[in-house]
């Protein structure tokens, strides 16, 4: 998969949210004011969701409790594509859990969105399978498989916008460690 370059996901985050208040405007709402973000109606039912993710080479879900309307707790799992080199397999997958800070913002004309930061810890597991045909009668065929975990701090920000009150999309950036990648999620909140 071809990595997104994050000036376009960071412009999607921005104009996402104006395009879908444009169209779904209508001419007698057009000059009301939204003071509050969609979610931030008193409704307090949702305090779970689960999202799907993709990024950077990366798919992947999340699990997040939400403990008041401001802050989040969230588990995830992303699966790194396999990249697949001559006599080598390499396989990675990461499991995470990060504390989420959602903050309204409202800019002119704009539908409200949030904003958000995170930080965590993660956990990257790569696995790299060689394999050496060998030399048939003098040397025998061998498969070597190397195992690496690594355990690092993860940040993060972004933009969340809100389709409904159970439908939510984010675009966000995340840094772990010296990686850094860019993603998008899709949220639905029970």
């Amino acid at each position: 998969m071809e990595r997104i370059p994050i000036f376009i996901l960071l412009s999607l985050a921005i104009s996402a949210p104006a395009y879908a208040a444009a169209s779904a405007t209508t001419p007698a709402t057009k000059n009301a004011v939204a003071t509050t973000p969609r979610s931030d109606t008193g409704d307090t039912n949702h305090w779970l969701y689960v999202g799907a993710q993709l990024g950077d080479s990366v798919v992947g879900g999340l699990l997040g409790l939400q403990i008041n309307k401001m802050y989040s707790m969230e588990v995830r799992y992303d699966y790194k594509d396999t990249v697949y080199e001559p006599n080598n397999t390499i396989r990675s997958s990461s499991t995470g859990i990060a504390g989420v800070a959602m903050f309204p913002l409202k800019l002119t004309d704009m539908e409200p969105f949030f904003v958000f930061a995170k930080v965590g810890y993660e956990r990257t597991k790569v696995e790299s399978t060689t394999t050496d045909p060998g030399i048939p009668t003098f040397f025998p065929a061998t498969t070597t498989v190397t195992t690496t975990v690594r355990k690092r701090v993860t940040v993060g920000a972004g933009a969340q916008y809100d389709f409904s009150k159970n439908v939510s999309g984010r675009i966000g950036w995340n840094a772990i460690g010296s990686d850094h990648s860019a993603n998008i999620a899709a949220i639905y909140k029970f």
